[in-house]
């Protein structure tokens, strides 16, 4: 076999290997870039759930006022059709959110990480369409440089046949290594940007987790502290003239419950809340808690606290489930006129055990549209890893019911 013979199958060989690699990295890079945009479209599914959670909009379509508003906090586009079929533009992501009267679309931008997926890409074909060019070329000249001229026979050596299929090869491994430290430096460049790219990201879903969480505290905690205040001012309206002293006495009360309502958003501002839950205990913040919203009136509270499954609660996991206990006893007062309220918490090996139950109206879970409250409830509840089921017919009051595993020691 001839010097040229065995530089063509070198240079075809080199070529098929550069052909394969490039083409499983494609595929690698086209596979990876379906599942990121299957990530940003359900991560934003989830962050527009949470969004109507707080903002509650009612049922679409909106008011422009309140799709702007929607459109600021997710930063995407909104808006209505009836077609369930996901939105599809040119650079932009999107997905459907079904209402009973219309679907509402949410486009948003295609993410960086993706936009810099698509230029890796181009950049993987220009360097394939280049490396091909510079193996035909080598492959060109060598033919060339090998034909003798016409009528004159070939007097060049074995030798300097030899030299020239070592420069060529030389020149070949010199353009590899170029390539290969262009490709190492695009890499690092790349991982550096996604490494931006996730902290900007986990620093945006912190902002908007902390504004759903303050929305949330704010309902769960100030308003209903604010609400078992007006129900105690109500109370105290016909006793003004029939009973002045008791009278006196239930405005002393509500006094000294906005005072306490101020210091707890003080230390909710300054971040005491769980520590001071510690101070106090358990049991002892839920008593204070029944006697808050019993406000004076004529209510039957009923507590069966389990000590051992007091103390197995941990003060972050307490104030969740108090405000779930605020929330629960709240809507029975609040929605459904109840005069008697049980709390129960009790515990096993595996698990803890918390039942808030009244005697109010009632409703249909099936029916409700899952308001801010109940919402707030399951978010909390999720938090904790628990699980959390409302029973409830009209006529036969409410039980909430929450389960929360234990860490096994």
């Amino acid at each position: 076999m001839s010097s040229f013979t065995r530089l063509l199958a070198f240079s075809a060989l080199l070529l098929g290997l550069f052909l394969a690699v490039a083409l499983a990295a494609q595929m690698w890079l086209h596979r990876q870039g379906e599942r990121l945009q299957a990530e940003a479209i359900e991560h934003r599914r989830q962050q527009f759930t949470e969004i109507l959670a707080l903002v509650q909009p009612g049922d679409a379509p909106w008011n422009p006022g309140t799709v702007a508003r929607l459109e600021t906090l997710a930063d995407a586009r909104i808006g209505f059709t009836a077609d369930p079929t996901p939105p599809a533009s040119p650079g932009r992501l999107g997905f459907v959110h079904v209402f009973p009267s219309t679907n509402v679309t949410v486009t948003f931008a295609l993410p960086p990480l993706l936009r810099l997926q698509l230029a890796h890409a181009r950049t993987w074909v220009a360097l394939l369409v280049l490396a091909a060019g510079l193996v035909m070329l080598v492959v060109a000249a060598s033919a060339f440089w090998r034909r003798p001229a016409e009528g004159t026979p070939d007097s060049r050596s074995p030798w300097r046949v030899s030299r020239g299929e070592m420069q060529s090869l030389e020149r070949l491994a010199r353009t590899s290594l170029a390539q290969n430290s262009a490709l190492t430096e695009e890499r690092d460049a790349r991982r550096r940007t996604e490494q931006d790219l996730a902290l900007n990201q986990r620093l945006l879903n912190q902002s908007l987790e902390e504004k759903i969480r303050l929305g949330r505290d704010l309902h769960d905690g100030l308003i209903q502290s604010l609400y078992a205040v007006g129900l105690t001012l109500e109370s105290t309206r016909p006793l003004l003239t029939a009973d002045p002293a008791e009278a006196e006495r239930r405005v002393e009360k509500c006094l000294a419950q906005l005072n306490g309502t101020i210091r707890d958003v003080r230390d909710y501002i300054t971040g005491l809340a769980p520590e001071k839950l510690q101070r106090v205990g358990f049991s002892q913040a839920l008593r204070l808690l029944l006697e808050e919203l019993r406000g004076g009136r004529d209510i039957r509270l009923v507590q069966h606290i389990d000590e051992d499954a007091a103390r197995a609660v941990a003060p972050a996991e307490s104030t969740e489930i108090l405000q779930i206990i605020r929330e629960a006893m709240s809507n029975g007062l609040r929605h459904g006129g109840a005069t008697e309220l049980t709390v129960r918490l009790h515990r096993n090996d595996r698990e803890l055990g918390l039942l808030v139950q009244d005697n109010g109206r009632g409703f249909e879970p099936a029916g409700q549209d899952g308001g801010f409250g109940l919402g707030n409830m399951q978010a909390r509840a999720a938090r904790l890893g628990a699980s959390l089921r409302i029973d409830s017919q009209p006529g036969t009051g409410t039980r909430v019911i929450v389960t929360l595993p234990l860490a096994t020691p």
